[in-house]
C-alpha cells in the first residue's frame, strides 16, 4: 500500500473548506501548520502543507498564493484564500509541476 487517500474531487473540496475555515482543528494548531519553511523555489512547506506563490516578475498580473498539497501522480488539493477558491482534482499525467501550471492558468483565466 502506498498510503494514499481515495476520495472524489467533491469530497476533497468539502474537506478543504472545513480544514481552511478552521472547523477541523483549533485555530492555533492551523496557524502552526502554516509556518512556512523554504524547500525549493517557489515552494515552501509547513506541517504537511505546501505554500506556492510566484513573484510578480513571473507574469504581468500577480498570481495569488495557494496552500494545500499536490500528489506525485498529478492529483492536487489547494486553497487560494485571497480569492476564496478551492481547487481539487487529478490530471491524467504524472508530472510534479502539472498541478501548479494548471492552477496558475486557471486563476489567470478567471481573473
Amino acid at each position: 500500500m502506498a498510503g494514499g487517500l481515495v476520495s472524489t474531487a467533491s469530497e476533497c473540496m468539502t474537506f478543504l473548506g472545513v480544514f481552511f475555515e478552521g472547523r477541523l482543528f483549533e485555530k492555533a494548531f492551523l496557524e502552526r501548520m502554516m509556518i512556512w519553511n523554504q524547500i525549493f523555489f517557489p515552494l515552501r512547506y509547513g506541517y504537511g502543507l505546501m505554500f506556492f506563490k510566484l513573484p510578480r516578475y513571473f507574469g504581468i498580473t500577480p498570481l495569488p498564493e495557494f496552500a494545500g498539497h499536490s500528489g506525485s501522480t498529478g492529483s492536487f488539493a489547494f486553497a487560494c484564500p485571497s480569492r476564496s477558491l478551492y481547487l481539487t482534482g487529478t490530471l491524467n499525467v504524472i508530472t510534479p509541476a502539472g498541478p501548479f501550471f494548471f492552477m496558475m492558468n486557471l486563476v489567470r483565466t478567471i481573473s
